[in-house]
């Protein structure tokens, strides 16, 4: 080890250390990288054009809020969720993944609360975040213990179509199915399954009409990339 007294360009003492491999201790701590960065997920617009995604708070223990562009260049992004949510899913593995949707025709927010994993819709066209309390779309189960992702307005029907992860029933595994979730109910009432049978279900999707709903499912023992299937439902008059 060796000290370097202060010279004409080099006021500050400096001293050099010496230490074994792996031990050196940096002033970079894991807590100091985590806090300079920020995850961005899932993008959608309003029915103004304004970018809306997800953003972390990594100092907020990584909760994840919904974010809308500023109205003014300069300006940072507008917090849509309020600070008792967290906006993420744990169905089939998505972690934030399919958590939220936005419908442009009516400016409404459906995202999934991490903490209940319930289902919740919240108005866009709210000037601040206290005028805009979320609202429950599902039933309260006493824990997260049924999970939503990956859903899709359904116009028609004034609806929410979803994946939904059941484990209800402690002595199988999870039950994957598509289900509706009424948007406008004045109760709070179980979502209506629309397709079960498999052990896993993908991107259920709408055409422009309403009248035909796509979607990929597979089952154990394959993945999605081994053996899955690609079908299409028709949708009655009655849903």
């Amino acid at each position: 080890m060796q000290d370097l007294k202060p010279t004409a360009t080099s006021p500050l003492e400096v001293k050099q250390i010496t230490a074994p491999y792996g031990s050196w201790k940096s002033p970079i701590t894991t807590d100091v990288v985590s806090a300079a960065s920020k995850l961005l997920a899932g993008t959608a617009v309003d029915s103004l054009g304004r970018l809306i995604c997800l953003e972390s708070r990594p100092n907020e223990s990584g909760r994840m809020v919904v974010v809308r562009e500023p109205e003014r260049a300069g300006e940072g992004p507008v917090d849509i969720t309020p600070k008792e949510y967290a906006v993420r899913t744990v169905a089939q593995g998505s972690e934030s993944g399919g958590a939220f949707r936005v419908s442009a025709d009516t400016d409404t927010l459906v995202f999934s609360n991490y903490s209940d994993q319930r289902l919740y819709k919240q108005s866009l066209t709210s000037s601040t975040i206290d005028d805009s309390s979320p609202t429950p779309l599902t039933p309260d189960y006493g824990g997260p213990i049924v999970s939503y992702a990956d859903g899709v307005f359904d116009a028609r029907f004034n609806r929410y179509i979803t994946l939904r992860e059941d484990a209800r029933q402690i002595t199988s595994d999870p039950i994957t199915t598509i289900v509706a979730v009424e948007l406008d109910s004045m109760d709070i009432r179980e979502p209506e399954v629309l397709v079960g049978g498999s052990d896993f279900y993908a991107f259920p999707r709408l055409d422009r009409k309403g009248e035909r709903l796509a979607w990929i499912e597979w089952s154990h023992p394959n993945m999605p990339w081994d053996k899955a299937q690609l079908l299409v439902g028709y949708i009655s008059e009655i849903g």
